[in-house]
């Protein structure tokens, strides 16, 4: 099973996150309240996951972030926080991290993305530099993809056909077609350059 790290000095939100990530087929194999802490549970577990708070004690959520990476630590992390997404969302991604959920939406959204992005895809709010308002709807619409859409979409544009989709795993065609057909639907889109627009935001490179 994969194994996760939760850090954050609230303990009710850690109660809320522990049952999320539990729930997203991680076991939890440590949580901390504190940036020192969870540098040295990071090095000594090697964690798949970690769901990280920014304003932590002892060491910042974007220090740990930084130093995880100068490691080269390639746990995926996911930040969980109260702090303004305006404010933190480039930095998050400039350090390292591959999501990013706020606190004041709703924390059932935090299994989404995790599956996102344990999928290889980035999920962050999107600033728009001329009004300075987050929009969510494409990660919002990307992280509601279940992991099988996932899987398909990024066959798709890859390149691959139906049947090759098909045979990879193991499905039929008409599966297939009903999965390219709900994710059109999901995403609003109506054809692969469109479907490849979406995705190529959010997908690692």
């Amino acid at each position: 099973m994969r194994k996760a790290i939760i850090v954050d000095d609230h303990p009710f939100i850690l109660a809320t996150v522990r049952m999320l990530v539990i729930n997203a087929g991680f076991q939890v194999v440590a949580e901390c309240d504190n940036g020192i802490e969870a540098l040295q549970q990071c090095e000594s577990l090697q964690p798949d996951l970690l769901v990280l708070d920014l304003g932590i004690p002892g060491l910042g959520g974007l220090e740990v972030i930084r130093h995880l990476r100068e490691r080269k630590n390639a746990c995926k992390i996911v930040v969980l926080t109260s702090q303004n997404s305006e404010q933190f969302t480039l930095p998050c991604i400039q350090a390292g991290a591959s999501g990013y959920v706020s606190k004041n939406d709703n924390l059932s959204m935090l299994t989404d993305v995790i599956k996102a992005v344990m999928s290889g895809y980035s999920l962050f709010p999107q600033v728009s530099p001329a009004t300075g308002e987050n929009t969510m709807a494409d990660t919002e619409k990307l992280a509601r993809l279940s992991h099988r859409e996932m899987l398909v979409m990024k066959y798709l544009i890859n390149g691959l056909s139906n049947k090759e989709i098909a045979e990879t795993l193991s499905l039929s065609e008409k599966t297939i077609s009903t999965y390219k057909t709900r994710l059109y639907t999901k995403l609003n889109v109506s054809n692969l350059l469109e479907l490849a627009d979406v995705a190529s935001r959010y997908e690692k490179t």
